[in-house]
């Protein structure tokens, strides 16, 4: 498969752009004065809550009308809100942990490598599936817990809509499409989902660099950044007599990205960095094809399912550096050329049958062969002689093959009417092999058996309140690219805070034992409360080793003794008395770790968040209106990513409102995101007892419009 031209998502962003503008008028001509609104599509909170009050493993569904009521153009925004969920740089995390500790899943199966959940639309899924701990019929690599994608099927009635976009930002004007189509002819449903985006957006920073306690350069650094996207789901659900089902479903998702940067250092002691002028310039276009078949069949006993899948996805990388000299002279050109392919297969069966009145057993399988290949080529040269040839050049290129394969067995029970059993035992097998050029090849094995049990206990004489109890083994595998000893190296002022990268091939899995409870509340008019505690620890843990190599900074993976991680979280929705159809949404998570072989403080795992928490309130109106509003907060925190260096994280606070309305014949909704415009700060500090030196930035915010128009086609 080829990758759409980054010409080709240009013209289709601007078309969305152009369509954004003429819709409304346009659809008003050929619409009748009689048609009807769009229609809603509507998970009800009850139906939300009875799921995750019935289901043995305790998932946390997030529906369609949570994902879609503020608006949002993408998944981050959306799951940020939900209890024990954060976004770090678009990365989501459970317990405040990234880096692997959250499993990605879509559909069941985990997300592709370097798959961006944040970039991926809400109108294209179905809903959001959270799971604190683990579970037998999916891969075990979820020490924070699981997050599953569950795509849009082909059910429902016959059905076509368009969503209209447009976001206004500080200097910026970011336009998007949404498409849905669904039908059903006879036995079959298909459907379609489309989005387009063209987001931009300009950020400032003020960046000062200290050394001991003397600021010895001021860095202002202007970041413009655009991004331009292609999704596409195609779907068919066949049912065939007898009860058998085929569906076979795709995902397309075609970028370009260009991002340019610039930083102006003003030197106030001490001589300047070789580049006080440097500039920089990205462009990076990715795709992703994903196509997945799958297969039910009832038999006398029981239900058997079979899925196959193929995926293959690339980015082609062209970066530009030039750095100019105190003295106002460009003295560096360097180019970097990346590429990235990779391709998977996948498999995966599960037999399910009971053996009794509320007893269920399971067993399948589940397995993938992933190939992925990189390169990466960098030549430096002088800008005013470029016909000298090059100063210096480096050819980087690695093959990485990753196998898994995984044998399950799984039992629910409902012992009683008010005890409900979940038990499995799972083994699982990961190889990685890696090579390339002049770099050393490497492979790592795990085998892993984590057995799992989970019970649900209601209450003696409180049929609403209930006792989850979980215990499970979980671990983390490394990155491929954290097993290549390729040297990744920065392109100005080479410091302990922004050091050289190498990965290590002889980097271990990190094995985990979990503990998870929760007392939870269910009460009339779709209300609930929840209150949860849980325990990790976790052996072979990731740290990075900082050095220096012939004066040159450089940090290198390595695996640690352990670590222990705990924390509690509280969620609750209330229906406020006395006004009608208002819904109190609140959550808090408190996160606490500590890293055994790294000294304190702040010796928190994986640059943990320690807090996080949202309070929102949501009211229906007449004729069908909605309005709401949601505060989000993320407490600031240190954490030690080295023994002599510390990342500062500020405090996060952030108000948005929004409202939906029938009118011209569609649905309206106006958003308001960042109204607090505060000031993001961040930073890293070096202090080995006899250096002292630190880095720390200031972004403000800015507030952004966001209006949507949608209408049946």
């Amino acid at each position: 498969m080829q990758p759409l031209s980054c010409f080709s998502i240009r013209r289709a962003s601007g078309a969305c752009f152009l369509a954004g503008l003429c819709f409304p008028a346009s659809a008003q001509q050929v619409t009748p004065n009689d048609a009807p609104a769009v229609p809603q599509v509507e998970v009800k909170g009850a139906s939300a809550l009875a799921m995750r009050r019935d289901d043995p493993v305790g998932r946390i569904s997030v529906g369609r009308d949570e994902l879609l009521r503020f608006g949002d153009t993408s998944l981050a925004g959306a799951l940020q809100r939900v209890a024990g969920v954060s976004v770090s740089g678009g990365e989501i995390r459970l317990r405040g942990l990234g880096a692997g500790y959250t499993q990605i899943l879509i559909d069941g199966e985990p997300a592709p490598n370097g798959f961006a959940v944040d970039s991926l639309a809400p109108d294209l899924v179905e809903r959001i599936e959270i799971q604190r701990s683990a579970q037998a019929d999916a891969s075990a690599q979820a020490v924070a817990g699981s997050i599953n994608i569950v795509m849009r099927k082909a059910t429902g009635p016959a059905r076509r809509t368009i969503k209209l976009a447009a976001e206004r930002g500080w200097r910026t004007a970011s336009p998007s499409l949404a498409l849905q189509w669904t039908g059903r002819d006879g036995s079959a449903g298909y459907g379609l989902g489309m989005t387009m985006l063209d987001e931009r957006r300009r950020e400032r920073s003020a960046i000062d660099v200290q050394s001991g306690d003397v600021n010895v350069r001021h860095v202002d650094e202007d970041d413009d950044i655009r991004l331009r996207k292609l999704t596409l789901a195609p779907r068919i659900d066949l049912d065939f007599p007898g009860g058998d089902k085929l569906g076979w479903q795709t995902l397309v998702d075609l970028a370009a990205s260009d991002s340019a940067v610039r930083q102006l250092e003003t030197t106030l002691q001490g001589t300047p960095t070789a580049s006080p002028d440097a500039r920089g310039r990205a462009l990076y276009d990715t795709w992703l094809l994903k196509s997945d078949l799958s297969w039910a069949h009832r038999t006398d006993g029981g239900r058997l399912v079979l899925k196959a899948g193929v995926e293959a996805n690339g980015r082609d990388g062209d970066y530009v550096f030039l750095g100019t000299d105190a003295a106002a002279k460009p003295w560096l050109r360097r180019a970097v050329l990346s590429g990235a392919f990779e391709r998977r297969a996948s498999t995966s069966g599960k037999y399910l049958t009971p053996i009794g009145a509320g007893h269920d057993m399971a067993v399948g399988w589940d397995g993938t062969l992933t190939r992925r290949s990189e390169s990466r080529t960098q030549r430096d040269t002088d800008p005013l002689a470029p016909a000298s040839g090059a100063v210096n050049t480096l050819d980087q290129r690695y093959a990485a093959t990753v196998g898994r394969l995984g044998l399950y067995a799984q039992d629910e029970w409902a012992i009683s009417t008010r005890l409900q059993a979940y038990l499995g035992l799972r083994w699982e097998s990961l190889t990685t092999r890696t090579s390339g050029g002049a770099l050393a090849d490497a492979s790592t094995a795990a085998r892993v058996w984590s057995p799992i049990a989970q019970l649900v206990w209601k209450l003696p004489d409180r049929p609403r309140d209930q006792l989850r109890l979980a215990l499970a083994r979980t671990y983390k595998a490394p990155q491929p690219r954290d097993l290549v000893s390729r040297r990744f190296t920065v392109n100005n002022d080479n410091s302990p805070a922004t050091p050289d990268f190498q990965g290590n091939p002889r980097l271990r899995p990190e094995l985990a034992w979990g503990l998870d409870a929760a007392l939870e509340s269910y009460f009339a008019g779709d209300g609930m409360a929840s209150v949860s505690a849980y325990a990790r620890r976790i052996h072979n843990v990731t740290l990075l080793a900082l050095r220096q190599e012939s004066g040159v900074w450089v940090s290198m993976p390595m695996n640690g003794a352990g670590a222990s991680v705990h924390g509690i979280e509280l969620d609750t929705r209330i229906p406020l008395p006395g006004l009608a159809s208002t819904t109190l949404r609140a959550n808090l998570a408190r996160n606490w770790s500590r890293v055994d072989d790294m000294p304190g403080p702040a010796n928190r795992l994986a640059k943990q968040a320690p807090l996080t928490a949202n309070i929102g309130l949501d009211a229906r109106l007449a004729n069908n209106a909605r309005a709401g509003a949601n505060f989000r907060l993320v407490g600031g925190w240190d954490a030690r990513t080295a023994p002599s260096l510390v990342e500062v994280t500020g405090i996060v606070r952030e108000l948005e409102a929004y409202a939906a309305w029938q009118a011209t014949h569609g649905q309206w909704r106006l958003t308001v995101s960042d109204l607090l415009q505060g000031v993001r700060h961040s930073g890293q500090l070096y202090d080995d007892g006899a250096f002292h030196s630190a880095r720390l930035a200031a972004s403000p915010r800015h507030a952004r419009l966001r209006l949507q128009f949608e209408a049946p086609i």
